[in-house]
């Protein structure tokens, strides 16, 4: 039995429904669910509040069948029988929420925050131990209580990503709570304050109008904004103002819509409806944002530091910690790297000291892109004089695990941000800069003349490109040349590949310009290692296909760029926009050249990591996918023949196809990575970066614990492997989300600014006269808006948007058909939507 949202007209509400059965539809695995009056209904995992199994018999659920209209006798009776038992246990369900009561109004006290700014967090169980008294483990008073925290959403929020699985509330800040009821009462009382303070709002809109206009074409700047004062109170409204602009559940009441609703119609400034795009926007021209705000970096569920890390006071005591850890390796003496370590220790020596393997003078290559900020891996290539052809690839990896202990403060800060993330306007990286650049960049420490230690992943490729041994190794290296991409592909004679710029004249062709001059012998490697990764290529028979998708990517050369300062004691005024450079690129573009040849080595060495763990016997967390899934045999078959020679396929024909990818998961067997090309049973980890991902500090501590005790128990018992791999999944799929809204935040400001102002320019192409989308998902109506709606991409600017239509019979358009179209509307709220209309 489930609790999901259903859908009317306008407005979402939560029902119970029992899951009759799955289908495939449109790439998706659905749920089939009836509801207690009989309806059936489609929806994903996701889109479920609660679930609790094996609520009915498992044969009355078969014999219900998962048709929307059951024309057998046997599946009308059962799903008679079945709609009958949810409404009993739906009375139950009302029993126990009454029971509970006024009490519900006691939690909020008992679980808040101590610190009356911060959020805090309570799981239904949780909830229920300090509610309810009847029968407090019975899954009806568990609903009972889910009902009475989603219906109290000024004090609980419903996760957005994860509510299903974590079962578990945010609690709001006691300072939120307080505010949000004060402005309430002011709206209730139409009290003066709010008259005083929309006057002095609307002279501070108009200025920042007027200001964005002047300075269009200038630099970010930000200055005080002397002119003007605001009261307590005033401040207290912007306050809500700006915590209103979050991320909810349409299931769950936002207690913040009618109070900000309110507010923007009295400024009378605006004449859009009101939403969170219309709510940055005030917040823009109020000076409580930037113009070039970013949304995505403020989700709480990232954990970013939002101040400069100069200001910052958890920056600065990171720093700090670093410096004083760094200082104590001299003065404090351990005898093993145990458990004596306390949370402000580094190892005191290097524990693998004695069986590092000296790579002495090998030249190790680091390749990577101009400007990069942690350089975590390099290749080197040992040829085998006794077997001509052959040759041994060695894949160094930087080894912060040599002073960092899986105990110290800084691991586990580093596992609650569980990556580094990247984002246009700044990046945030997992372990402190300090830390990375006096001690663990690949390079740092052998540029002194000292021995740098690495954990080495090694593998023997024979003439024919077969891997014939591998073998891992702690190691010491001495000989690290850095060189960028484009330097190492004018050395291999790989010609640049365009990388267009839309909304820019001229050459749309990047040439690299080699920045970095190596010796005969460097060159000779490098060649090398280029035609071994071709030879590896060649010999697999992965039947794995890619997608060539253009997307928008943009990069910015003034980093960082900061956002609003909140703790700032005096309103700020903000002039100009960040200079942005607009590409359309490729999965192409990662997988070529030098590019290609160190993203195939750095694969390998993850599938030798998950070999060395299975000859161990030692256990760890791989990252595994699935075959695509299809209705019809022919459709994959389909796919695998239209591919290329560099395995990339229509991204077309798989939507036509209905073709389903299972999503990743992590799993303690060696299972397949269909994506990467390993094959079931030998296993994918991850181990190549350990400087930005937490997963692959946690695979080189329990590489490093095997290599030390061969007959311990591992320093990661499964248990708890298994429990990580639940919170790194969930880790991943905040950022991942967070980028992809983060890129196309960014696209669409860029392009709105183009449409206000850039196209005017007579010297400029303006890409957006001739835009030609491609339909990619099927017909969707809103019956409520009377309007057709398709998902729809623009290969040209490397977006997806959606096309509407006015007209709600509007003949259906192929999956692939190609569109002319033209922009509607940007929206910049929490996702950014591009709104189409066909020409």
């Amino acid at each position: 039995m489930i609790y999901t949202p259903l859908t009317f007209s306008r407005n979402t509400i939560a029902v119970y429904a029992v899951v009759l059965g799955t289908a495939f539809y449109e790439r998706r695995i659905l749920n089939i669910s009836m509801t207690s009056l009989g309806e059936v209904i489609q929806h994903t995992d996701t889109d479920t509040c609660f679930e609790i199994p094996n609520v009915l018999p498992r044969d009355l659920i078969l014999r219900s069948g998962t048709s929307t209209n059951p024309s057998k006798r046997t599946e009308i009776m059962a799903r008679v029988e079945v709609v009958k038992r949810m409404r009993e246990i739906e009375k139950e369900i009302m029993k126990a929420y009454n029971t509970i009561g006024r009490q519900s109004r006691s939690l909020y006290p008992l679980v808040k925050a101590r610190d009356p700014n911060e959020w805090g967090s309570v799981s239904i169980a949780e909830a229920v131990k300090l509610l309810a008294h009847y029968r407090p483990d019975h899954y009806t008073t568990l609903l009972a209580v889910h009902k009475h925290l989603m219906g109290r959403p000024h004090e609980f929020v419903a996760d957005f990503t994860s509510h299903r699985t974590a079962q578990a509330f945010a609690v709001r800040p006691q300072s939120h709570v307080n505010k949000l009821n004060r402005v309430t009462d002011l709206l209730h009382r139409e009290d003066p304050i709010l008259m005083d303070f929309v006057t002095k709002a609307r002279g501070v809109i108009e200025s920042s109008r007027r200001r964005a206009l002047e300075s269009w074409h200038e630099l970010p700047t930000r200055i005080d904004a002397g002119v003007v004062h605001y009261t307590t109170d005033e401040l207290v409204i912007i306050d809500v103002l700006r915590q209103a602009f979050r991320r909810k559940r349409s299931t769950q009441v936002d207690p913040y819509q009618t109070v900000v609703s309110n507010i923007i119609k009295k400024f009378d400034c605006y004449d859009e409806v009101v939403d969170d795009s219309l709510l940055r926007q005030v917040l823009v021209d109020l000076g409580e944002f930037t113009p070039w705000e970013d949304n995505a970096s403020r989700r709480r569920e990232l954990g970013l530091d939002l101040l400069p890390e100069d200001k910052s006071p958890t920056a600065i005591a990171r720093n700090e910690l670093v410096k004083n850890s760094l200082s104590s390796l001299s003065s404090v003496s351990q005898k093993s790297s145990g458990g004596s370590l306390g949370p402000h220790d580094f190892y005191s020596h290097d524990s693998l000291a004695h069986i590092r393997h000296d790579f002495g003078d090998l030249p190790v290559y680091v390749v990577d892109d101009m400007g990069a900020e942690e350089l975590d891996d390099g290749v080197s290539v040992e040829k085998i004089p006794s077997e001509p052809g052959s040759a041994w690839v060695h894949v160094h990896i930087a080894d912060p695990t040599s002073i960092l202990p899986p105990t110290h403060a800084l691991s586990e800060q580093a596992r609650r941000l569980g990556f580094t993330s990247y984002f246009i306007h700044r990046t945030w990286p997992m372990l402190p800069r300090s830390l990375m650049y006096e001690k663990l960049s690949l390079g740092t420490v052998s540029k002194t003349g000292q021995p740098e230690p690495v954990m080495t992943f090694s593998f023997k490729v024979d003439k024919e490109g077969d891997i014939t041994d591998w073998t891992v190794k702690a190691g010491l290296v001495r000989k690290v040349i850095s060189i960028d991409y484009d330097s190492v592909d004018q050395i291999l004679g790989v010609a640049p590949m365009p990388r267009p710029r839309p909304f820019e004249s001229g050459n749309t062709t990047d040439i690299g310009i080699a920045r970095t001059s190596l010796s005969p012998s460097h060159r000779e490697d490098l060649e090398r290692l280029n035609k071994i990764s071709m030879l590896m290529r060649h010999r697999s028979t992965s039947q794995a296909y890619n997608y060539v998708i253009p997307r928008a990517v943009l990069s910015l050369s003034q980093k960082p760029l900061h956002g609003a300062s909140f703790d700032h004691p005096k309103p700020l005024q903000y002039r100009g926009f960040p200079q942005l450079t607009y590409e359309v690129l490729s999965q192409q573009h990662v997988e070529y050249g030098s590019r290609l040849m160190v993203a195939e080595f750095m694969k390998f060495a993850c599938r030798v990591a998950s070999r060395w763990f299975s000859a161990r016997g030692v256990p760890m967390l791989r990252r595994s996918s699935k075959a695509p899934i299809a209705l019809h045999d022919l459709a994959l078959e389909e796919l695998e023949a239209s591919r290329d020679v560099d395995g990339y396929v229509d991204q077309y024909i798989s939507l036509r196809s209905d073709v389903y990818t299972p999503p990743v998961e992590y799993t303690l067997t060696p299972g397949m990575h269909w994506n990467m090309g390993v094959p079931e049973g030998e296993g994918y980890v991850r181990v190549t970066s350990p400087l930005r991902r937490y997963g692959d500090l946690v695979a080189h501590w329990q590489i490093k614990h095997a290599l030390l005790n061969e007959s311990s128990p591992p320093l990661f018992s499964p248990e708890w492997l298994t429990s990580y791999g639940k919170e790194l999944r969930q880790i991943e799929g905040h950022t991942k989300r967070a980028a992809q809204d983060h890129q196309k935040q960014w696209a669409l400001m860029y392009i709105k600014r183009w449409m206000e102002n850039g196209k005017s320019r007579s010297d400029l192409p303006d890409p957006l006269n001739c835009l030609v989308g491609r339909i990619t998902g099927s017909l969707k109506i809103d019956k409520f808006n009377r309007e057709a709606r398709w998902t729809c991409y623009l290969p040209s600017i490397g977006l997806q948007g959606t096309l509407i239509c006015d007209d709600p019979v509007h003949p259906n358009l192929p999956i692939g058909t190609e569109v002319d179209v033209k922009i509607d509307s940007i929206r910049l709220g929490i996702v950014p939507m591009l709104i189409l209309q066909q020409k």
